[in-house]
């Protein structure tokens, strides 16, 4: 078999095997050329998505255990097999498109490999071609909205407040934004002016990101207060998903590509934004802030409801406190 053929195979068992697939495109073969060798291709193939212990893909693959393990871990390395490294006795997986996927993996520890900016320039194309031809068109939304915690009305509950979800994680940690570190390599000159540091990990996959020099682990305190820094620039907390937890921004996300693309997109908080009209001094700070145009203003701010997906980005700049959010009605 050819190294293209082995290529393409791969591309195709993660288009088949993922939950949201990815179409075989040739950007999205040109990185998978990039991130795995030959060989490395070829054990993902071997591995698959389902993965499989160390003795069961030795069995399956004829090889040495500890050669095995050696390999596996390097892929980990580069970000390609996943695992849980506080099991005993881990399932090793190749990783998809799905959170904490090859969109993602390959940026998370900024630029660590000779080949690293490479891989990143065909990145934002690979995002691009994933957000119109992958997630956009799924038929439904697929991104749950976290409204910020310091702008949770009084009637929240414990499930829709982003800290208590975190609370028992156990492991967290931080990483590079790819969608913006990717734009950053590919325009240099124009860099996103949200913060890089802000894809946020949890649980096992946090544990895995850090032990591979991915990520940079955070107190759970500390991962609160990024939380806040992150509503502050304006970013959207969005998934926590197979532990991950996206500060999204509408310049360069791909969730937001598919949203201006018109595709279900966004599964909204619970909370709409609200403008005391008696205090707003129309100074139009939110509506510049608001992702998805959802504020005008006129003599005061006024809230679309139906374009308000209760991020909470209107909330934290307004320096005469008239946005706030409330539960969303029924």
């Amino acid at each position: 078999m050819s190294n293209k053929d082995t290529y393409e195979e791969l591309a195709e068992m993660i288009g088949k095997e993922d939950t949201v697939g990815m179409p075989k495109t040739p950007a999205f073969l040109k990185l998978l050329q990039i991130q795995f060798t030959p060989d490395e291709a070829k054990l993902a193939l071997q591995v698959r998505l389902s993965g499989g212990t160390l003795a069961q893909l030795s069995e399956k693959t004829g090889m040495d255990k500890t050669k095995l393990k050696q390999r596996l871990h390097a892929m980990a390395d580069k970000g390609t097999i996943l695992y849980d490294p506080g099991e005993e006795d881990p399932v090793y997986k190749a990783v998809g498109m799905s959170a904490g996927g090859l969109t993602e993996t390959g940026l998370w520890g900024n630029i660590r490999f000779n080949y690293t900016v490479e891989l990143g320039k065909t990145l934002h194309q690979v995002l691009k071609e994933f957000a119109e031809e992958g997630l956009g068109k799924l038929g439904f939304p697929y991104t749950p909205v976290w409204a910020p915690v310091g702008a949770l009305p009084g009637d929240a509950l414990p499930s829709e407040n982003l800290a208590e979800a975190l609370r028992d994680a156990g492991h967290w940690s931080v990483s590079p934004c790819p969608c913006r570190l990717s734009q950053w390599l590919v325009n240099p000159d124009k860099p996103c002016d949200h913060m890089l540091e802000a894809c946020l990990h949890t649980g096992a996959l946090s544990r895995w990101a850090v032990k591979h020099g991915m990520a940079r682990q955070l107190t759970y305190d500390e991962t609160i207060e990024l939380l806040r820094k992150c509503n502050e620039d304006g970013l959207v907390h969005t998934i926590n998903l197979l532990g991950q937890i996206c500060n999204c921004c509408a310049n360069c996300c791909g969730i937001f590509r598919t949203y201006k693309m018109g595709a279900p997109t966004f599964i909204p908080s619970p909370f709409i934004s609200e403008v005391d009209g008696g205090r707003c001094n129309a100074c139009g700070i939110c509506a510049d802030r608001c992702p998805v145009e959802a504020i005008k203003v006129n003599e005061s701010a006024d809230v679309d409801i139906n374009l308000c997906i209760g991020c909470g980005v209107c909330v934290p700049t307004c320096d005469v406190g008239a946005v706030s959010l409330v539960r969303r009605p029924a």
